[in-house]
């Protein structure tokens, strides 16, 4: 073999070994460049919109700051260390269609939610409220099955416009709880009425992408559990004055809760 043959064979292996070469290296991760400032890089900031009823709005919580909604960014803040702001659209009475027309017709929820890392739902209380009205103490179980078939279809149209406005951020939705549970132990129909309609909201969200339920039945109902150890007739997380909505503590309860589903899915929020 002449010599020029030899360097022709030996150059067109060294190109093709660079090409493969350089396609490996373009197919692996990049390296983070070192920080030599000695200054940690601050976390993105989040923000969080709350969109719901009253429990959203934090009737019962007597700082007035807005119930679980500056609980749960605190919390965030604690764990993360990101910066969290927040926007509060809870309205006291307002049920799940309810909610769904305010978003529909005012742009500055909208603007909020689509600019949202977190959005979190009340809503079914006051659904529930309506069907039970007239007969609280007589609850007919069609009237509940009604009841639940009509919320699922409201609760589904609210979290399509929800994802309208914002496909990608994770919605934490709340289950509804018993406020009479302690008052009308002897109503175990009202228990049952909850119960079923948490489960289908459930089913409901289980089919909807990064959307997540959260449970405040099993927190809320039945207190904190020094009320039956005293044999007390009231609820140690319900607020006093109306006997329907979390006071302070219960809301602090409610955040635990949501702060564990949030735990669960950090990756689906965190930046």
């Amino acid at each position: 073999m002449n010599i020029k043959k030899t360097i022709a064979i030996i150059t067109t292996l060294l190109a093709s070994a660079a090409v493969a070469f350089a396609i490996m290296v373009a197919g692996l991760p990049h390296a983070k460049a070192l920080n030599t400032s000695g200054i940690e890089a601050e976390p993105a900031p989040l923000h969080l919109t709350a969109i719901g009823d009253s429990l959203t709005h934090g009737v019962g919580d007597t700082t007035k700051q807005g119930g679980y909604v500056p609980l749960i960014a605190q919390d965030i803040n604690v764990e993360t260390d990101c910066k969290v702001t927040t926007s509060n659209y809870g309205k006291t009475g307002d049920t799940a269609m309810q909610i769904k027309h305010r978003l529909d017709k005012s742009p500055k929820i909208q603007k909020d939610l689509s600019r949202a890392n977190i959005i979190t739902v009340t809503a079914g209380g006051n659904d529930l409220m309506h069907v039970l009205q007239s007969n609280l103490l007589s609850i007919k179980t069609k009237d509940v099955n009604k009841g639940i078939t009509k919320f699922q279809k409201h609760l589904t149209s609210l979290i399509e416009d929800i994802r309208q406005q914002n496909p990608n951020a994770p919605i934490y939705v709340f289950g509804i709880y018993n406020p009479f549970y302690v008052y009308f132990k002897n109503i175990p129909k009202m228990q049952d009425s909850v119960k079923r309609w948490n489960s289908s909201t459930q089913k409901t969200l289980a089919g909807m992408n990064n959307t997540y339920y959260v449970d405040i039945d099993s927190v809320l109902s039945k207190g904190d559990g020094t009320d039956k150890a005293k044999g007390s007739t009231t609820n140690s997380l319900i607020f006093g004055k109306d006997h329907f909505h979390p006071n302070n503590a219960g809301y602090v309860q409610m955040t635990a809760q949501l702060w564990d589903v949030m735990r669960s899915s950090k990756e689906k929020w965190e930046k």
